[in-house]
Formats: structure tokens, sequence, C-alpha cells
């Protein structure tokens, strides 16, 4: 009874209650829905897919007041959030104090990955974890720009036809001074530095919402002069200097590898397309924007990028080559010589495979190339994969002087990849070319490269304690190493990343330290002497077989490459010839004085003073008297 007699009071309460009339809900608005949707943390995407409908819905009439309620201002806040804008900006000076730092960090602080036993093995930071952080914010970004571009044109503009004046007639002068000064240009000038494919590729959405919003800008009269000013001082213009070779390194990537992919890479096509029509859009508003100003007061407007793809051509004649090196006496002037005569070589194709599919060219890994058929179709990712990367590679492989990478891939696979890494300035490997084959497995980009090293005097020279002279490399990054999570592979990975780890973590001042456990003689007495006699016997390897051999017996492959670097380097390479053979009398003497010295480290072993001063000798010869090798090449 108690129970019915509660139910009986509620349904009554109920009933008056319903019989009342409800005060009138104040009407919510297109504003205030918008503003609700970009006030949520994190941002929710089919809030943002509704908000960006809203403003696309919304008229001329409409798109003002939205405006006006804080729209446009709340979603330029957000795109500088997402985009991280303030962390990407940096100062020449601030840059070049955080590079020297770095330098100056890594003269007191091992390397990690190669070999050095110091420190645990776990984890500092997740890598998981910070690319899903990453991730998130990146796609944050692409609603904002999808969001913005639907007040500023519509959304997914096809630019197929020129905007009037009426149609963009709301866009008044406060609205562009907030989209012009908004973090939007510095995103552009930011993100179309990149000259990565592989990068790009992984950033498509990203990339393309970007480009489309400048699209969508460059309709609008006033908004053109953000994109052809630079918007600070050391900052680029984004229609003169970076549009078109952005287009132009996009459209290398599908011409260039074709024949590699086996199938068309459709979504890169399509992605490409939209490229091409937006830098015509952004073009060719700047055209009629400097039309009618001064010709000081124009842009000079960047050529299009030739990117240093495959070719075989010789691009210098031997007079201009031997005009300016006779001309071009310090290191900076050689370096400028030495690009110019080797940029057109650094990536290059050979055929590695003859007929039957049979290797013509002796290869490390020819046993996993008979067994894998690169244009299978569960292959055919790994294989876009892989050629996006070498699309990205005559773009940012390092080429100067001091050192450099150079790369040969198979005329019909794009797997199979032969390396020669120039030994850095002030090691025992200067001047030196060091050579690698490389393989990428049937389950890349899950698992690392498989890389050999061959320059080993036939086996005979260990040239670093991560160099084994059978081949082995040992390095976390190529799972040969145990280190930390961070350290090792991982499918964000690239084979460019494993080629700078190669040259700046192994080719290295004091390659000695690298030993495990010998990082406890580091800056002791005993640790330099043992480091410095080290150092000669590297020296001296790296003199015999990294430039002797390599100049004696170059491979077909890399004969131009080769010839023309030592050619370039002879004088440099006869100083320190003959450097290490008065440093090497010198050591010799003060070990014979000190027995001490003597039995640290017996240099005996290897120095045989009538053979090997007379092998150095010869070299010195044969570099004296070495034609210019555009005559044989």
């Amino acid at each position: 009874m108690w129970n019915c007699g509660l139910f009986r009071r509620v349904a009554e309460m109920g009933s008056a209650a319903s019989s009342g009339t409800p005060e009138p809900e104040k009407a919510i608005t297109v504003s205030d829905r918008i503003a609700a949707y970009l006030s949520e943390r994190p941002l929710r995407m089919a809030h943002m897919l509704k908000a960006t409908k809203l403003i696309n819905n919304s008229s001329a009439e409409e798109k003002p007041v939205l405006f006006e309620n804080g729209i446009v201002q709340t979603i330029c806040e957000l795109i500088a959030e997402s985009g991280s804008v303030y962390s990407n900006q940096r100062t020449d000076s601030e840059e070049r104090k955080r590079r020297q730092s770095r330098r100056n960090s890594n003269s007191t602080i091992v390397q990690r990955g190669v070999g050095y036993g110091h420190g645990s093995t776990r984890s500092k930071w997740n890598i998981e974890r910070t690319v899903e952080e990453r991730l998130a914010r990146e796609e944050h970004l692409i609603w904002l720009l999808n969001a913005l571009n639907a007040f500023l044109y519509c959304c997914s503009p096809e630019f197929k036809t020129k905007r009037q004046a009426d149609d963009y007639a709301y866009i008044s002068a406060p609205v562009v001074r907030e989209i012009g000064e908004s973090a939007v240009i510095v995103l552009l000038e930011y993100h179309l530095k990149n000259d990565s494919v592989f990068d790009v590729s992984e950033h498509m959405e990203l990339y393309q919402a970007l480009l489309e919003t400048a699209a969508s800008m460059a309709s609008v009269p006033a908004l053109v002069p953000y994109l052809v000013k630079p918007y600070a001082d050391g900052a680029k213009s984004i229609a003169k200097e970076l549009v078109l070779p952005f287009k132009e390194i996009m459209c290398a990537y599908t011409s260039t590898w074709k024949d590699q992919m086996g199938s068309p890479d459709f979504r890169m096509i399509d992605f490409i397309e939209k490229v091409e029509i937006y830098t015509e859009v952004i073009l060719q508003a700047a055209r009629e924007y400097e039309r009618n100003l001064p010709d000081e007061e124009r842009i000079s407007t960047a050529s299009a990028m030739r990117p240093r793809v495959i070719q075989n051509e010789v691009s210098m004649s031997r007079k201009p080559l031997e005009s300016l090196e006779d001309r071009m006496g310090t290191a900076p002037d050689i370096s400028i010589l030495y690009e110019k005569a080797l940029k057109h070589l650094q990536v290059q194709s050979h055929r590695f495979i003859g007929n039957y599919g049979k290797l013509v060219i002796p290869f490390t890994f020819k046993k996993d190339i008979r067994n894998t058929n690169p244009f299978s179709p569960s292959l055919r990712e790994r294989t876009k994969r892989i050629a996006k990367e070498l699309a990205s590679m005559p773009n940012t492989l390092p080429l100067n002087a001091s050192n450099s990478i150079f790369i040969c891939v198979d005329e019909g696979r794009c797997d199979i990849i032969k390396v020669l890494i120039s030994g850095p300035d002030d090691t025992p490997y200067a001047n030196g070319l060091f050579e690698f084959d490389v393989f990428f497995p049937t389950s890349y980009p899950y698992s690392p490269p498989k890389c050999a090293f061959l320059t080993t005097g036939a086996g005979n020279v260990r040239f670093n304690p991560n160099l084994y002279n059978d081949g082995k490399i040992c390095l976390s990054i190529l799972g040969t190493w145990e280190g930390r999570p961070e350290e090792k592979w991982n499918s964000y990975c690239s084979l460019m990343q494993v080629l700078i780890s190669i040259q700046g973590l192994i080719f290295v001042k004091d390659p000695y330290f690298n030993e495990p456990g010998f990082e406890k003689y580091q800056g002791t007495e005993k640790g330099e002497d043992y480091s410095k006699k080290y150092n000669l016997k590297i020296e001296h390897a790296t003199l015999n077989y990294a430039i002797r051999d390599q100049l004696k017996n170059p491979p077909e492959y890399f004969k131009k490459v080769i010839q023309r670097h030592f050619w370039l380097k002879r004088h440099a390479i006869i100083e320190q010839a003959k450097r290490w053979m008065a440093q090497i009398k010198k050591d010799v003497l003060e070990t014979n004085r000190s027995l001490k010295r003597k039995e640290s480290l017996s240099f005996n072993s290897f120095y045989n003073p009538n053979h090997q001063e007379r092998s150095i000798q010869q070299l010195i010869n044969d570099l004296s008297t070495m034609p210019c090798p555009v005559d044989q090449c």
C-alpha cells in the first residue's frame, strides 16, 4: 500500500508539472553551436565535421556574424596551438646556439646505440605515446584548417572557376588581418621547406589541407600579399619561393621510380595532382598581384627545383672542372666545387641483375634476392615505401667535401642498393670511401634493412669495434646491438636514419672507445694513449684500403664518384699521408725509448716500416699524377 501511494503521489506531481507552461528556452545560434564544438578538449571529429558543415552552409551575410562572435579568431588560435607554431620557430642565433650546445654535449657524452657499456637499456620515453600524441595534434590541425577553408571559400574547393568580387565581399579588412597574421602562414613556410617525399607521403592529409587553405587565401586578392611577402626577416615567400620547388619534388617521385614500383601509387598520384592545382592557383594570384608593382618591390620567383634524380651523364667538362679547381684553394671553395662535380651522381642506377634474374655483381644478400619477388601483390606497400624513401634521398643525403653519402640502386628493383659513405674530416676515416650492401627484407618497414660492410681488405681489417671484418655492423637501429627501445628500429625509421647513424656514430674521432667497457678509459692518460695508437692503425687502413684500393679497383657502379672524389681531395689526402708517415716514425721512436709504452700496446705487431711506407708513398705518387677524371668517366 505504501508503495502504491508513493507512486500515485509522484504521478500526481508529474501531472501537475506537465500541465504548466514551460518558460521558452533561449534559441541556440549557429555561432553558439560552433563555439561549443571548438571549446571541447580534446576536439572531437564528429563535432568538428558538424562545425565545418555549419560554417560551409553559412551564407555571405551570416559569415560576418561568425567572425564578430569570435569563431575565426578561435580557429586561428587553435591552429597555432595544434601546429606547435612557436616551438617550430627559431631565430638564426637560437639555431646556432642549439647546434653548438649539441656539439659540445657530443664531445663529453658517449654516443648511444654503438656499443658503449654505459647506462640503462630501459626506455626514457614512450615512442608509441609520443607518436599518438603527434598524430592527434595533426588530426586536430587538419580539422581546423578545413573549417577555416570553409569560411574562406567552401569545403574541398575545386578551383575550376575564378571567384568574383561578390563571392568574397564578406571578407572584410579585420578578417583579412586576422587570417593573414595567423599561424597559417608560419605553418605553410615551415612545412613547405620539407623536401622529403617519404615524410610528406606520411602526412599527405596535412599537406593537402595546408595547400588547399593557401589556395583559398589566394582566391581573395586582399590575402595574396601575405602569401607573396615573407612574414618575417629570414622567412621565405610562400608563393614565390616555396610552392613551386615543393611541387617539382613531389612530381619527380612518380616519374623517377615508376618502373621500380610495379603498380602505380594511386593515392600519391591523386595527391600530386591536387598539389599541381593548388600551386597554379597560388602562382597565378601572385602574378596578378605583382603585375602593377614596381620591379624593385617584386620578389624573384624560385626556379623550379630539379631534384637530383638518377642520371648517368657527366655534367661538367674537363676544362671548367680543372679551371675551377685551380682557382679554389680554401675549404669552402672546395666544398662548392665538390657539390658541383658530384651532385648528379649522388643517387644513381646501375644494372645489378642480368638475364634470368641473376646478379651480375657481388652482393652479400644474394639468397634473399632470389627468394623475394618485389612485384608481388603482398609486397606492394613495401615497394612503395622504399620508392618514397629513395625519392627523398637526392634532397636529404649529405653532400659536401667533409662528409657525403652516395647510393646506387638496381635499374629494375629498388630493394637492392649499394652505398658509399665518405669518412668525415677530423677522424681516422677522413677522405676514405667505405662501401656497404643494403637489402630490404620482405617484412620492411617493420624490421630494419639488412646491411653489410664491404671495405674490409678482403676480411683482413676491422675498421671499428662496430664494424667486423666479416661485414657485420653492430648498431642498435639494425637490431645487432642491445639498446634502449627508442634507439632501436621501428616502422617510423628509415634507411636514411641508418646511413646517418653509421656515418655519425661509427665513423667518429675516437673509435677506440666504441668498444664496450672501454669508455671507462676516456679522459685518462692510458685511454688517450690507447686511442691515439688505435687511430694510427685505422688511419693507415683507411689510406690503404678505403683510398688506395678504391682508387686502383673502383667498382663500376661507383667509378665516377670515386675518381672525382679522390681527384678533388687529392691534395688533402697527400698531406694526410705525409702526416701519417711523420707521426708513425715519431711514435715508433717514442715507443722504443719507453718500455712502459711499448708494453702497453705493441706497435710492431702491425707496423712494417719498409712495406707500409712504400705503399703510402706509392699512393702519394698516384695522386700527384692523377689526371682529371672527366676524361675517364
